[in-house]
Order: C-alpha cells, then structure tokens, then sequence
C-alpha cells in the first residue's frame, strides 16, 4: 500500500503516507494504526484490543511561506498564448500526537515496548529510517521529512471497562513538507516593449 506525497493536497496526503509507511513496516497481524485518538474504540465494545493499537493525532501546524519576495514556485508559462500560471509555495511543520494502547489480549506491555521500538525504528534520528520514510513518500514532487521524534512515557490505564490498558503517551513526530497552489488564473505576459515605436534615432 504505497502512498507518494501530493504537495497540491498536502494535508490529506501527509497522512495517507504517514499511515500507509507504518503498516507497510510493521507486523500488521498484531498492530493496527488509526490517524486519530481511538476514544470511540476505547469506549465501544471493541475491547480488550485484538491487536496493539498505534495511533496519530494531527495536533498542530505550523505554516510559512517560502523564500522572499512574492513567494512564486513556478510560472507555468505558456508560449502559444503568451500566459502564466503562477504556483505558489509554502513549508508546512506538521505535530503529530503518537500513542500506543495494548491490552493483556494483544501483548500488554510487552507489545507496547515493541511498538516503541518498531517507531523509533521508522523515525527515529537514526538516519536509516528517515531516510526510508523520504524515499517512501518522494514521487517525484518532494519527499516527507521527519524533524524529529521524542518522548513516549507509560503508563496503565484501568478506566476503561474492567480491562488494562498499556498505553505510552507523551510522544511526538514532527514532520516538514512543502506545498504548492494548483493550477489558476491565467495572466498575460508582456512579451515586448517599445518605448516610442515611431522614433528613429540618426547617429
């Protein structure tokens, strides 16, 4: 399951891959990933946990221009009709909130070690797996950078139902992309200027 990142929709596609890379690199017979706080699964009848659940949460975004100036990415110039079709370029800094939750049916806190372990692995500032989440996500149009990875403390959870929960929480992947504007309004480009055309000069 292959996800390449789409800087038009960067938003969305930022998530696919961040999902997409971690069941591509885990043993998805045991963990399981949800791009959210899984409190609906915590609270409905899906418990104990089957399988050890690794969840993201987008919990801030930062977003920048980039460069000076007017801040254009490309022109997109069109020769036969003498017009552009500028694209415009920002850096995004995207938080993610990291969670592990485990039960005694899927591991308990054995398997939320492994986990730990499994993402630092994927993101950790080892160099090999940012630079696998890079050549993942990179289809041509720019790549997912990880910015850095930290935190992760345990605990056991006993509120929910009469089931332990082994969750880490206090854990956070911070990733960069850059974005452009799809395709808009065409503008005209002025092709020449001539500043008297009637003028001749006699040297």
């Amino acid at each position: 399951m292959t996800e390449i990142y789409d800087p038009e929709h960067w938003m969305e596609s930022v998530t696919r891959c961040l999902k997409a890379y971690t069941l591509e690199n885990v043993n998805t017979r045991v963990f399981d990933v949800t791009m959210e706080f899984p409190g609906s699964i915590v609270d409905s009848e899906k418990m104990p946990l089957k399988k050890t659940l690794i969840h993201f949460e987008l919990d801030a975004i930062d977003t920048k221009p980039v460069g000076f100036g007017d801040n254009m990415y490309a022109e997109n110039y069109n020769a036969a009709d003498q017009v552009i079709q500028p694209q415009y370029a920002s850096k995004h800094l995207l938080t993610f909130d990291v969670g592990i939750w485990a039960s005694d049916r899927s591991g308990g806190g054995t398997s939320r070690m492994r986990a730990r372990q499994r993402l630092e692995f994927l993101f950790g500032m080892n160099g090999a797996g940012t630079t696998r989440f890079r050549e993942f996500t990179d289809g041509g149009d720019g790549p997912v950078d990880v910015i850095s990875f930290t935190g992760g403390r345990f605990i056991v959870d006993t509120s929910a139902h009469d089931f332990r929960l082994y969750r880490m929480i206090d854990c956070m992947l911070e990733l960069r992309v850059f974005s452009r504007t799809p395709l808009g309004d065409e503008f005209p480009t002025i092709e020449d200027i001539e500043q008297a055309p009637g003028l001749t000069i006699i040297g």
